[in-house]
């Protein structure tokens, strides 16, 4: 029998807390609590957590808690095909590893800068005419984000050339019907989650979501199985005809008052609405004065708005 003196045994449970230690997930939420204190809502770092339902019983980090970290392993998927099938992959951008909110807003800036659309100047007033309706799409990835079930996987965007699927897993929460699901009443999967949506401004708790899609779409646009909900958006066919001419593009550009530098500062920070001055300037290929010209610029324009502070906020694209 070999006999271990006091000094060694110590040493074996220090290695054995140091290593259980560290294999237990942790995680930061400067982000969350940015937005928390954009509203107005006072942030106590000791209870936030608590607070917000991201630690279970015995104190560890939760899904949730990851979902809203600032740094996490989950992605949030944009996909572009090239025709109407699968067949073949156009682009592939991730907007996700991070705080879902933040990864929401990557989301929805990309999605405004795809929807093209087409003016008809020989009218009073003028009549614009988008390549889909934002508000249904914007309704349908906030509920896929919201009712996901996040342990099977996260939900992801395709665009086709003729269409947008929103894919979420799950199927409908549990004990509620196909007509209860139509008619807007909300059964939210993650309880938590959907209020901290409420209380951000991104969404109602007013179940008008679906009725929505439905007034503009129809019903047919829902595909609802027992572990997975796809919603199709349509493009409309006229806009659809005019970028086969290619006489439209991304209604984000010189067309709008803007020139290269901004240009391509949107589309970057539709991309990464975290870059600074000196990191847009190295990807631009300009100096970082013209860069801080041209926040000031798009600002003035409308285009961007600053959120948060200098150092720990962030850019948003509104336009």
């Amino acid at each position: 029998m070999t006999i271990i003196t006091m000094r060694e045994y110590l040493v074996f449970i220090i290695y054995i807390l140091n290593k259980f230690v560290t294999d237990l997930p942790y995680y930061t939420f400067r982000e969350l609590k940015i937005y928390y204190t954009e509203k107005g809502y006072h942030v106590d770092d000791k209870s936030f957590a608590t607070n917000l339902n991201l630690k279970t019983a015995d104190g560890n980090f939760n899904l949730l808690a990851e979902l809203l970290s600032d740094k996490n392993n989950i992605p949030l998927i944009f996909v572009k095909f090239q025709g109407n099938n699968k067949a073949s992959i156009s682009e592939r951008s991730d907007y996700g590893y991070g705080c879902l909110i933040t990864s929401y807003e990557k989301l929805k800036n990309r999605l405004l800068a795809e929807n093209i659309n087409i003016s008809d100047t020989t009218v009073r007033p003028r009549k614009d005419t988008y390549l889909f309706d934002f508000d249904s799409v914007n309704e349908a990835v906030i509920n896929a984000l919201v009712h996901n079930d996040w342990t099977i996987s996260e939900p992801q965007v395709s665009m086709f050339h003729d269409r947008l699927e929103i894919l979420s897993h799950g199927g409908l929460p549990s004990d509620m019907s196909t007509n209860q699901f139509f008619e807007g009443i909300s059964k939210p999967r993650n309880t938590t989650l959907m209020r901290i949506f409420l209380t951000m401004g991104l969404t109602e708790h007013t179940g008008h979501g679906i009725p929505t899609i439905i007034n503009r779409y129809g019903k047919e646009v829902f595909q609802i199985e027992d572990n997975y909900i796809r919603c199709t958006i349509p493009f409309d066919t006229q806009v659809l005809s005019q970028i086969e001419n290619k006489n439209v593009g991304l209604n984000v550009g010189l067309n709008v008052g803007l020139n290269k530098t901004e240009t391509k500062a949107i589309h970057l920070l539709i991309e990464n609405p975290a870059y600074n001055a000196e990191e847009l300037a190295e990807r631009i290929g300009v100096t970082k004065r013209t860069i801080e010209r041209t926040f000031a610029s798009l600002q003035r324009k409308g285009f961007l708005e600053r959120i948060g502070s200098k150092r720990d906020g962030r850019w948003m694209v509104i336009k």
